[in-house]
């Protein structure tokens, strides 16, 4: 059985169905809510008439309350759909001037300009729905009940809002299905254009013509000149009739530009020109931002000044109705020539700089900059002219014959050219026994060689087309490559330059945000590689545009991958992941001006030691890294959920790759937890004693009183001995020993030590210094002082201070500190007298009865307490 249903949002849409008003989406709802609850009240009472079972009644009932959720229509957004809309109206007009079997590429152009960026706006579209499609779904996935009994305790609150939820979703759903499907359709088409507009430009290139090399077709060319030259006369005649008619007008033209030609020459801003584009010779080392500025000013000097004088004279002459419609497509290449010559050699004086080898950009000589002037001139002017030519002839509807001649005679004029420019710069570069240009540049001598005799063959060959385009590119590719230089050279300087201390904005960044000097180096490095890439990029567009494709097409490619893209069924976003990467950044600054604010606002006001405001500050430091990690994550669109499953799974994997690493990370969280000593403490560890630096979670730095920064992981300190002179207080006992002679007197010696500990100041007394008689040594009698200072790090060398006391005192006292003596006894002294003769005789001692060998034994001297009889 078939049912029709209207469309409940086409209903309200139409508005009065059965003469009712339209119902806006709160009064829908609410309309909704009484239906349901009457259905429910009438339901109620069918099943207590009827005597069916409460269970029964209540599952009927939540099935009526879902099926009427289920009613409820998607919900609209007007703004969204009517973009949509508006891109899908152009799209099909696109698709239908795509039809046609034969298209210029003036209407592939036209029709590429209306789709403009579709797909970039559609792929934002639907990234800027999809949170909210998430948060949605997610909404919904929280209200919906675990189980048929939570169904039936389920308020008419909740289940309005879910209805309402599924509502709005199912709405954003249509919109990003919608604007997905649209950014694809969009993107197919672009791509037809763009395979179109290069098979058109392919074969327009390599369309064959008769060759310069055939006499027939000078021939041809001879015979057809006189009609040619009468018809051009005739046209040109007919120019300067309709010129000397409107002389006037021409006069007020002319006077127009002459005008301003003579405000710009009275103007301040000739002056300042003048200033940005002199180079002084006499400066031997300009710095870099001066030789950039200067050659860009003078670049701009060369574009700007002759294009707006053309462009002035074609307006004024155009508003005054002097040109024929003729002679204004005549004018307008041969104004744009002018003015790419006019740009082209300021572009090369400016790189060059002839005569002015230290404002030089690029490395080459003096002679081959001097030279390459007149042929890169001369270039710029057979460019020019071929513009002027073709335009002129075209005008006047010459025969093919002289186009084909006059772009033949220019293509092969620029490949000689361009020969001879290469031959400049390697010849200089020999005589000078050096390379003037690096190695990278030097890769395009020999395909510039091989272009450049492709220009001069190709119309010897019948491919005039060909070659005319060759040659065009080797002027074009040259002057962005000069300008690339240029650029380049000018985005390093400026950015370098300005974020510098003593600049205003390094000034200001490093006042007023507080970062440091090298911080502010670092951005400046940052932003200059990004300048850097942005100028490549518009050098590889521009060096592209020639051969079909166009910067629209790659911006738009790159655009919709900026929004996301998909490798094997998994989807990247570089957008949300740039977007998760500053609210990583934004989130760590907060963390470290927290830190900073607890460093020096809050623990100083404290009785929080030092060791534990450490404590308090690295745990704030990691706990923030934590949040800004869970955060950049949630904004990237990840699941925590299968992070955390694919980290449980390489958990394993982990603990024994990483264990050290791991183990570290445990004994440093357990050091800042306990904390055995604290940063500024005097420890020993093994063999080295200093002060602790930093304690963090993987190792603890140590400065040794040698100025050695020892690292130690934080597991050798939980594992071993830790010797910490200033846990829980500064202060500790020294400990003097002094050895005297046995001829001292011992109160003597007492009570001179204990002067000595008193009278400094170092010295504390509470606990009150005190002399120990410790021993009777081999060589003297033992005596240690024992003292306290307040502090072990700032008062340790308060035991020096008393040894040089010591020694000063002793020496007045008379009390002698003596040295280690011993006695040597030398057994069988005659047998080494009897050996010594016979070595001295020049005899030897018989093999058969040697001596007994001599023996030397040391006894040591004994003191007056151990002397007894040997």
């Amino acid at each position: 059985m078939t049912s029709m249903r209207i469309p409940l949002r086409r209903a309200c849409a139409a508005g009065n169905l059965f003469g009712a008003p339209k119902l806006s989406a709160g009064a829908l709802f609410r309309l909704l809510l009484v239906a349901s609850l009457l259905v429910f009240s009438s339901a109620s009472l069918a099943q207590e008439s009827s005597g069916a079972p409460p269970e029964a009644s209540a599952a009927t009932d939540v099935q009526g309350q879902t099926d009427s959720l289920l009613q409820v229509p998607p919900q609209a957004f007007p703004e969204e759909q009517a973009r949509i809309d508006a891109w899908r109206a152009t799209l099909e007009r696109v698709e239908r001037g795509l039809q046609a079997e034969h298209i210029d590429d003036a209407t592939l152009s036209d029709l590429r300009r209306q789709l403009g960026t579709i797909p970039m706006h559609a792929a934002g579209l639907k990234a800027s729905l999809q949170p909210r499609l998430q948060a949605v779904n997610q909404r919904v996935e929280q209200l919906k009940p675990a189980d048929e009994r939570a169904a039936l305790n389920q308020t008419e609150a909740i289940k309005l809002e879910q209805a309402q939820l599924q509502s709005e979703a199912a709405g954003l759903q249509s919109i990003v299905q919608q604007a997905d499907f649209i950014a694809l359709r969009a993107q197919q088409d672009i791509d037809i254009i763009g395979e179109r507009r290069r098979a058109l430009f392919t074969s327009s290139i390599l369309q064959r013509s008769q060759s310069l090399a055939d006499p027939s077709f000078w021939l041809d060319l001879a015979a057809a000149t006189p009609s040619t030259l009468a018809n051009q006369s005739s046209v040109v005649g007919h120019w300067f009739g309709v010129l000397i008619e409107r002389t006037g007008r021409s006069a007020a033209g002319i006077l127009v530009v002459v005008i301003g030609f003579a405000a710009f020459l009275l103007s301040p801003g000739r002056r300042w020109l003048t200033r940005r584009t002199s180079r002084d010779p006499s400066v031997l080392h300009p710095s870099g931002l001066a030789k950039a500025t200067a050659a860009a000013a003078i670049t701009l000097a060369n574009l700007l000044i002759p294009a707006i004088a053309f462009f002035v004279l074609y307006q004024a002459m155009s508003t005054l109705g002097v040109l024929p419609a003729d002679l204004a497509t005549v004018l307008r290449p041969v104004f744009f020539g002018l003015t790419f010559a006019s740009f082209f050699y300021g572009l090369s004086i400016a790189v060059l700089a002839p005569e002015r080898p230290s404002w030089r950009l690029v490395g080459v000589t003096d002679a081959a900059a001097e030279r390459l002037i007149p042929v890169i001139v001369a270039m710029a002017l057979i460019n020019a002219g071929g513009l002027a030519l073709d335009a002129f002839l075209k005008a006047t509807h010459a025969p093919l014959s002289f186009a084909v001649a006059a772009q033949g005679l220019g293509a092969i004029a620029l490949g000689i050219l361009a020969m001879i420019a290469l031959r400049l710069v390697a010849r200089e570069d020999d005589d000078e026994g050096h390379q003037g240009t690096s190695s990278a540049w030097r890769l395009l001598i020999p395909v510039t060689w091989a272009v450049a005799a492709l220009t001069i063959v190709a119309p010897l060959a019948g491919f005039v087309a060909f070659g005319r385009f060759a040659a065009l590119q080797i002027v074009f590719t040259t002057a962005v490559l000069m300008s690339l230089v240029l650029l380049l050279r000018l985005a390093d300087e400026a950015i370098s330059c300005g974020f510098s201390v003593q600049t205003r904005i390094g000034g200001f960044m490093r006042q007023a945000i507080g970062f440091k000097p090298n911080t502010i180096s670092q951005i400046g490095v940052i932003l200059a590689g990004f300048a850097r890439l942005v100028v490549i990029m518009i050098a590889i567009m521009a060096l592209l545009a020639p051969w079909g494709i166009q910067s629209e097409d790659v911006v738009g490619t790159f655009a919709s991958a900026f929004f996301g893209f998909e490798i094997g069924g998994f989807s990247f976003s570089p957008s949300a992941i740039l977007g998760a990467i500053v609210v990583f950044i934004i989130v760590i600054v907060a963390t470290r001006g927290f830190q900073r604010w607890l460093d020096g606002r809050l623990l100083p006001q404290t009785s929080l030691d030092a060791g534990l405001r450490t404590s308090i500050h690295t745990g704030v430091g990691y706990v923030g890294a934590a949040i800004a990690g869970l955060v950049a994550f949630s904004y990237a669109g990840l699941n925590l959920q299968n992070v955390a499953i694919v980290a449980s799974a390489l958990s394993v994997g982990i603990g024994f790759g990483l264990q050290s690493i791991v183990n570290n990370f445990v004994s440093g969280i357990i050091l800042l937890a306990e904390r055995p000593f604290k940063v500024g403490d005097r420890i020993e560890v093994g063999q080295n004693m200093g002060i602790v630096q930093r304690v963090s979670v993987r190792a603890t730095q140590i400065q040794t009183f040698d100025n050695v920064t020892v690292i130690v992981p934080n597991a050798d300190l939980i594992s071993g001995q830790v010797v910490n002179w200033m846990h829980g207080d500064f202060s500790a006992r020294l400990k003097i020993p002094v050895g005297v002679s046995y001829d001292s007197d011992p109160e003597q010696v007492k009570r001179v030590l204990l002067e000595i500990a008193n009278e400094n100041p170092r010295v504390l007394q509470i606990p009150e210094p005190f002399v120990s008689f410790t021993d009777f040594g081999a060589d003297a009698l033992q005596f240690t002082l024992f003292c306290h200072v307040g502090n072990i790090n700032a008062d340790a060398g308060a035991a020096s201070d008393m040894r040089f006391e010591i020694a000063k005192r002793f020496r007045e006292e008379k009390i002698e500190m003596p040295f280690g003596q011993r006695d040597i006894h030398l057994r069988d002294l005659a047998s080494i007298e009897g050996l010594v003769r016979d070595v001295l005789g020049g005899r030897t001692a018989p093999a058969a009865a040697p001596s007994p060998p001599a023996q030397a034994r040391t006894k040591r001297r004994k003191s007056p307490v151990e002397a007894t009889d040997d």
